[in-house]
């Protein structure tokens, strides 16, 4: 089995078919063929199958066979990357998840100064919820994801970065606004803009609002704290984000955060990564400019800012 039969496998799966694969490969149709032939006869088990309208599809061994090849060529091009940082800048591409647009707003001067440091390194940016990037890094399509904890999995490396408490945001004209906190029995009736249920921090919310036996009323679910902030910004009644959310954002002006009193609802966020014993220079380096912010913002966000008084 060679590296470039695993090029080849990969390329016909993800193309969905010999010749683009081919094409994207710069190689013969039928030299594809022979190395797909040649790889099956060598594991003694059928990887692909063409069905009648000619698209591939994976048998069991093939599936197999598909996760542990993306490992290995991912694994070849972060030693590219290593081997040519000893004599010249490193060059490549990097694929990072976060959780958001709001953490990317977080960590752009993080991610600028990563490009500063290695210009000829591609950062592939993808957002998504925790979920989704879990599952991407799981199929070696994300070298780190940067998403909302608690992190239940046991199969990935975990390291939390930044925690801070979350805050009620109403409109500047609404009759909230004129208080430095509410009670959690307040919130009960309040039209409220809420993360989605696909999100993590929904989960913590829904769990805050059970403790203390509020009902919420829930008009609108969203997967964006941008556009929950828009929502009661038109007069849609309120919302409860990371006050990071909007003391650093654009909305700042016209929002109002209060606090909510009793033990504050906290978001935690961290790092997410393939279960490498290390990872590459460059992962490194991300991985500590990003700490490095944070930190910056725990100093101006601290979890206990928000802590309202019993």
């Amino acid at each position: 089995m060679t590296f470039r039969q695993l090029e080849m496998f990969s390329a016909i799966v993800e193309s969905h078919g010999f010749l683009k694969a081919a094409e994207r490969l710069h190689v013969a149709q039928p030299s594809i063929s022979q190395q797909m032939r040649f790889l099956e006869e060598e594991l003694g088990e059928r990887l692909l199958i063409r069905s009648r309208n000619r698209k591939i599809q994976l048998t069991e061994a093939g599936k197999v066979l598909k996760r542990h090849s993306d490992h290995v060529l991912r694994q070849i091009e972060f030693l590219r990357m290593e081997i040519s940082a000893l004599s010249t800048d490193p060059a490549g591409q990097f694929h990072i998840g976060i959780g958001g647009h709001q953490l990317t707003s977080m960590l752009a001067p993080a991610l600028r100064a990563f490009h500063a440091k290695f210009p000829k390194i591609r950062l592939d940016i993808v957002n998504g919820t925790t979920p989704q990037i879990v599952d991407l890094i799981r199929e070696n399509r994300l070298d780190l994801g940067i998403v909302t904890f608690p992190l239940t999995v046991t199969d990935l490396r975990k390291e939390e970065l930044f925690h801070e408490s979350m805050m009620l945001v109403v409109g500047r004209t609404h009759p909230l606004a004129k208080k430095r906190e509410v009670s959690p029995a307040e919130l009960a009736g309040l039209p409220l803009a809420l993360y989605d249920l696909t999100t993590s921090t929904r989960a913590r919310l829904d769990a805050f609002f059970r403790e203390n036996n509020i009902q919420p009323e829930i008009m609108f679910e969203l997967s964006s704290v941008e556009a929950m902030q828009m929502m009661v910004e038109t007069g849609v009644g309120a919302t409860i984000i990371p006050a990071s959310a909007l003391l650093g954002g654009q909305h700042r002006q016209r929002l109002r955060g209060v606090r909510i009193k009793g033990n504050p609802i906290t978001r935690e966020v961290g790092a997410a990564m393939p279960p490498f014993s290390r990872l590459p220079r460059v992962a490194e380096e991300l991985l500590a400019l990003i700490r490095n912010r944070f930190q910056k913002f725990g100093r101006h966000f601290p979890s206990n800012s928000f802590r309202g008084r019993s």
